[in-house]
């Protein structure tokens, strides 16, 4: 049945007279369509940049553009309510922003990639510009706190014609609470060159016509916990050198990338050059596990192994929200090492692995591939491998794990969803693309939805560390 809280009920006869519908079952119960789109359920709002930058548009259209002037460069954001609408845990087959074309310029039919990405900060929809989120509250960056990318869809500049976004993974993830609302909060911005031809505008929740207004339409699975258990979940899976927890300029850099991942919310996470010792000051898997708790409510374990297999120093994690069934560790040659955390996903084993290659030597590296492949795999499927692999693509050591292993970031490449940032468009991950997330060819249950590689330079162009964070998202079945 229809979850709806007790908070909800005077919403539900607008609702249902507004969208049509808000629910319907098809089959035997099976499915369960919720559709959010009258104003009591959406908010929704324009930010604009330049000398509007502390201008509030919310009596405004939705608009998106692309543009070098700061005065023309425009973005959306739009909040949902999923928390009273969608039951906790509920499992969503499918979700679906709509958004319909008001105008748009250019050559009569020409379209625009449109990205959407989990907007992490909440706002205030009369209130929400380009510098703040709400009256006296900064964004942590101009222009909106945008976290991973979660779908990009056409946008033609035909009056009327439709803009749909595959936000399935968002909503799921929203609705079993791993972010800090169940709220399901989104930023739309062009993702084209810059220019006038960019803009489109769109009809916003104020607009009098329900068929119009922006509409998130999720289909629940209505049965039993038996009969979808077995079914299909997603994890994000980070991989990170963190520098031995320091940032180039020299500073310490735990609080910002325990301020990133908590941003990011992945399930699991890789990270290289990350230091033990006995002393808790200096015991940086457990500060950063301790940090991310405070962040995020959840709890962080972890399993770390030094690079020559000391009790202390530098080494290699394995970090989860998930929790840890079995872990394992393996040295490689020239004092390198691996972690191996097993998790559970759905039912599924899924066996992570992190590591750090040798610096110096290709022919090094070479081997080490070589023990690092048959060692994992005495170890059940579904394999992850994640690490520094100080390799780019084309050397020997990358085309032999090519052999037995599915690169996270050219499989998503292949697909289109491999997202980067302007100044980086091939993901490079530090001077080259040298950290990767590995899928084993024998996991056939694991499959890359999307890649991105982020900018965590702040307004001063200051980085938390000389590698940029890798997160690929997996369909796990």
């Amino acid at each position: 049945m229809l979850y709806l809280p007790t908070s909800a009920r005077p919403y539900l006869a607008a609702s249902l007279m507004a969208a049509g519908s808000v629910l319907a079952l098809s089959g035997a119960a099976a499915a369960q369509t919720i559709v959010l789109n009258h104003p009591t359920q959406v908010t929704d709002t324009t930010i604009r940049s330049g000398s509007y930058a502390n201008t509030n548009l919310d009596d405004h259209s939705l608009i998106t553009r692309r543009s070098s002037d700061p005065d023309f460069e425009r973005r959306s954001l739009l909040k949902f309510d999923t928390d009273n609408f969608i039951a906790p845990g509920s499992v969503v087959k499918s979700a679906t922003l709509t958004l319909t074309i008001k105008s748009g310029l250019g050559t009569a039919g020409a379209s625009r990639t449109i990205s959407a990405y989990r907007e992490p900060s909440p706002f205030r929809e009369e209130e929400a510009t380009w510098l703040e989120r709400e009256t006296g509250v900064a964004w942590s960056a101009p222009g909106g706190d945008y976290a991973e990318l979660v779908g990009q869809a056409s946008a033609t500049n035909t009056p009327g014609s439709k803009v749909t976004f595959d936000v399935t993974d968002l909503v799921q993830h929203t609705s079993n609470g791993d972010y800090d609302t169940r709220y399901t909060r989104l930023l739309l911005l062009d993702a084209g060159d810059t220019g006038k031809d960019s803009y489109r505008e769109y009809y916003s929740s104020e607009e009098a016509n329900a068929a119009l207004r922006p509409t998130l339409t999720v289909v629940l699975n209505t049965g039993t916990p038996d009969s979808v258990s077995g079914g299909t979940s997603t994890i994000k899976v980070l991989q990170w050198n963190i520098a031995q927890g320091h940032a180039p300029d020299g500073t310490s850099n735990l609080d910002r990338v325990a301020a990133f991942v908590a941003s990011q919310n992945p399930d699991v996470i890789s990270f290289n050059e990350i230091v033990h010792y006995s002393s808790a000051s200096a015991d940086q898997p457990q500060l950063i596990a301790d940090k991310l708790q405070a962040l995020t409510g959840q709890t962080w374990t972890y399993h770390w192994v030094q690079k020559w297999g000391a009790s202390s120093g530098e080494g290699e994690c394995v970090m989860t929200r998930r929790g840890i069934d079995a872990t394992d560790d393996y040295l490689l040659t020239a004092e390198r090492s691996i972690a191996m955390a097993r998790l559970n996903v759905n039912g599924r084993i899924v066996d992570m692995f992190s590591t750090h290659l040798d610096q110096n030597s290709s022919a090094t590296r070479l081997a080490e591939v070589k023990q690092l492949v048959t060692w994992s795999a005495t170890e059940p499927q579904q394999r992850i491998i994640a690490g520094d692999f100080n390799g780019w693509p084309g050397t020997a050591e990358i085309n032999e794990m090519l052999k037995t292993h599915v690169d996270g970031w050219a499989a998503a490449k292949a697909i289109g969803t491999a997202v980067s940032y302007p100044d980086n468009p091939d993901g490079n991950t530090r001077n080259t693309r040298i950290d990767y997330v590995w899928l084993s060819q024998g996991a056939t249950a694991l499959h890359v939805t999307k890649a991105q590689v982020f900018d965590t330079r702040d307004a001063s162009g200051k980085k938390p560390s000389d590698h940029n964070p890798l997160i690929v998202t997996i369909q796990v079945n």
